[in-house]
């Protein structure tokens, strides 16, 4: 009856644990450890590797998460009762893994821990699990942010259309007005030499007008481009990326959203767009957000305006992809951050405000888009953010 008793014990132990660690503790000092056989399938490594190396679980432990792990296993020995603590591991192959570890401590009549047993449940895919949570929660945070603010910029856009219009409308009146007046101030000019308009003389007035007139006109196109532009961004996205998509015009109204930012970053802004490109199925407003999001996080990576920002479109020769280029020579990412440039939530701006969700959404973005996008970086030198798009899908 006791056998089948501790074979059952046993059997639910296994179903709720991945596996069971004891550490025997003798005055408050660990003696010795065991870890159960189901140890290689979490970590890589066996009973016999633990139990040759005492020190092994400790050196696993991800380096983020030993002070909490060392502190638990201190208060334990003690014979303090202890929550389960979730943490990483290093698993025998690189990997990282994550685990709850959970300890229950055996005492003695006098109430001294004699030994504790620690219950680890294998829970990567959970945190998996969690994280792709999270990550989809912040998409539709942004995704309802987008949408309030489309709702912002439409009612923008149409207070500032209309009194631009206005201008737009006028000024090219007075221009065909002026084109009329000035051959006859010009003659009155050579029969009774200078005299005063607008409060200054007319031969300094006449070109200031006309510089004045011309200023207004491209100044009032610029505000109905950047308008037209936002209002374009802001509208809903279908989601759908089997749109006829032309990279070209998506950089250049990338670059017309970006132009404050980019104009406030470097005076050294190169742009060379390749006129052979095909146009390629996919989303523009998705698109426009990859590039949108490599020229943001150029201008912020530049030390100094004279540092240049290039962005240049290209076929690839064997006419298959097109290429979109950025390329800075900003503080450029160290090789160990790389690495993790990619993931959720990473970020090296933190301070000044990142968030760690352009480069993974972009990433998204371009593979859903059956491309690649990726980067170089010379840390202290500077970053190319290279994406790659298929002409055929």
């Amino acid at each position: 009856m006791d056998l089948q008793i501790e074979k059952r014990y046993e059997r639910l132990i296994n179903f709720l644990t991945d596996y069971i660690y004891t550490v025997k503790i003798d005055d408050g000092k660990v003696v010795d450890t065991f870890h159960g056989p189901g140890c290689v399938n979490v970590t890589g490594y066996n009973s016999e590797d633990y139990k040759s190396d005492p020190e092994l679980w400790y050196r696993m432990v991800h380096e983020k998460d030993s002070k909490k792990v060392l502190d638990q296993a201190r208060r334990a020995l003690v014979g303090e009762d202890v929550e389960p603590v979730e943490h990483r591991i290093i698993h025998r192959d690189g990997s990282i893994r994550w685990v709850r570890n959970s300890i229950i401590i055996t005492r003695d009549h006098l109430g001294k821990p004699i030994y504790y047993d620690g219950l680890i449940n294998d829970i990567t895919n959970l945190k998996a699990a969690e994280k792709e949570a999270e990550i989809r929660q912040q998409q539709l945070l942004q995704a309802d942010k987008m949408a309030s603010l489309g709702v912002l910029i439409s009612g923008i856009a149409h207070e500032i259309n209309n009194p631009n219009n206005f201008i737009l409308l006028n000024i090219q009146l007075f221009q065909k007005i002026w084109k009329d007046v000035l051959p006859i101030l010009e003659d009155y000019f050579k029969e009774n030499g200078d005299f005063v308009l607008a409060g200054m003389l007319y031969s300094r007035a006449s070109s200031k007008i006309n510089q004045s007139l011309e200023g207004i006109l491209n100044g009032s196109e610029r505000i109905r481009k950047i308008v037209n532009t936002l209002t374009d961004y802001a509208k809903i996205d279908s989601g759908q990326i089997e749109s006829d998509v032309d990279i070209n015009k998506i950089v250049d109204m990338a670059i017309t959203i970006t132009s404050n930012l980019i104009k406030q970053s470097t005076n050294n802004f190169k742009v060379e767009l390749d006129s052979s490109l095909p146009t390629i199925k996919g989303n523009s407003q998705q698109l426009e957000q990859v590039v949108i999001n490599l020229l943001t996080n150029a201008c912020h990576s530049l030390k100094k305006k004279d540092s240049s920002i290039n962005l240049r479109t290209e076929l690839s020769d064997d006419k298959k992809s097109i290429r979109i280029v950025v390329k800075d020579k900003g503080r450029g990412i160290k090789e160990k951050d790389l690495k993790h440039i990619m993931d959720p939530f990473f970020t090296t701006r933190r301070d000044s405000g990142g968030t760690g969700l352009g480069l993974s959404i972009s990433y998204n973005i371009v593979k859903n888009h059956g491309g690649e996008l990726s980067l170089l970086s010379d840390f202290g030198k500077g970053t190319t953010a290279t994406v790659t798009l298929p002409v055929d899908k």
